[in-house]
């Protein structure tokens, strides 16, 4: 062991020596002139090879020919027949029923607007019978063309807001399948339901004679309008509160609304006119916002509820509104009632 430690030291030793000696040997004249020509000559092979190369791919090598003029390695072509030239039988080709037979049937095609994909709820009203749940429909919020949209449902006195395919607080697998101005169908387990807008409370049957009729034939001048009676609350600051506080209530918990109003859609002649208050549970707080049993409310800030669209678009105006003025018809009399939303209330 003592040994091969004293060689592998004397080797190690030795090595920078032995790199000092050759490099000493490549540095003497002959050496060095012999090494830098070696390399010269190695870099001048590289360059030729590397511009033989470029030639050819610049010029390819033509093709070569024997010495009678045939090819030398002609391309394989794939021979029809046994490689004997193959005639084109003309006749034949016309035989053949490229286009179809003749005096065949002629398959019509479908029309572009048949082949759009069908809405899913089209047409799902068609042959729908009327609901026997314990459900009311109180107010559409928006619709579109294809039947989404929002809807305003009762159950047992309780309100709330139902997209289209939400499930519905009864018995049973009873969803929102579609909403259309004055009804929405249901899908209960399955079968289409309809739901319709209008339908008849006790209130209304109690309330029929306080709102006049127009006669069958109006005459063709309207009567003027009648003085409206204004019930000005924006500068009550309790009322504002209790207005502050229900507009939270209306995005945040609809159904916690039903404490303090609930509603009924009205109409003549088979349009609608505005939705009919009751009060809820708290009856004091109602009155306190200048509110009446049996108000009619025909238009809020302006906007006329006649039209259904109008229904959404006041559910997003009201968010950021400082004031809610609503046009009433109180026993047959216009009433404009106007409370504030914002905190501070400035001079009106």
């Amino acid at each position: 062991m003592a040994a091969d430690r004293l060689s592998y030291r004397s080797i190690t030793t030795r090595v920078p020596e032995w790199v000092r000696l050759g490099m000493a040997s490549l540095l003497e004249p002959g050496n060095s002139r012999r090494l830098r020509w070696a390399l010269v000559l190695l870099v001048s092979l590289w360059a030729l090879a590397a511009l033989a190369q470029l030639f050819w791919a610049v010029f390819p090598q033509p093709e070569q020919r024997a010495p009678g003029g045939q090819i030398i390695n002609p391309p394989a072509l794939s021979a029809v027949g046994g490689g004997a030239t193959s005639q084109v039988d003309i006749d034949a080709l016309r035989s053949w029923p490229l286009f179809g037979q003749p005096g065949a049937a002629v398959v019509a095609e479908p029309e572009t607007g048949q082949l759009a994909a069908t809405p899913e709820r089209e047409g799902i009203e068609k042959g729908a019978r009327e609901t026997r749940l314990d459900l009311v429909l109180r107010g559409v919020i928006a619709f579109s063309a294809d039947g989404a949209g929002s809807a305003i449902i009762e159950y047992r006195g309780q309100q709330a807001i139902y997209a289209v395919d939400d499930t519905l607080p009864v018995a049973g697998r009873v969803s929102l399948a579609k909403v259309m101005p004055f009804q929405v169908v249901l899908d209960n387990g399955g079968s289409y339901e309809l739901l319709t807008l209008y339908q008849p409370s006790s209130l209304d049957a109690q309330l029929a004679g306080m709102t006049p009729v127009a006669p069958a034939s109006s005459p063709a001048v309207a009567p003027p309008p009648a003085a409206v009676r204004v019930i000005d609350k924006r500068t009550d600051e309790v009322t504002t509160a209790l207005a502050q506080g229900y507009r939270e209530q209306l995005y945040q918990d609809p159904q916690s609304l039903a404490e303090l109003v609930r509603i009924a859609a009205v109409r003549e002649g088979g349009e609608l006119q505005g939705y009919r208050l009751t009060p809820g549970r708290d009856r004091e707080q109602f009155e306190r916002l200048g509110f009446r049993a049996g108000d009619l409310v025909l238009a809020v800030n302006g906007m006329p509820l006649s039209d259904p669209a109008n229904t959404m678009r006041l559910y997003q105006a009201m968010r950021s509104a400082s004031e809610a003025s609503f046009d009433l018809l109180r026993g047959g009399e216009p009433v404009a009632v106007n409370v504030s939303l914002s905190a501070a209330t400035g001079e009106q």
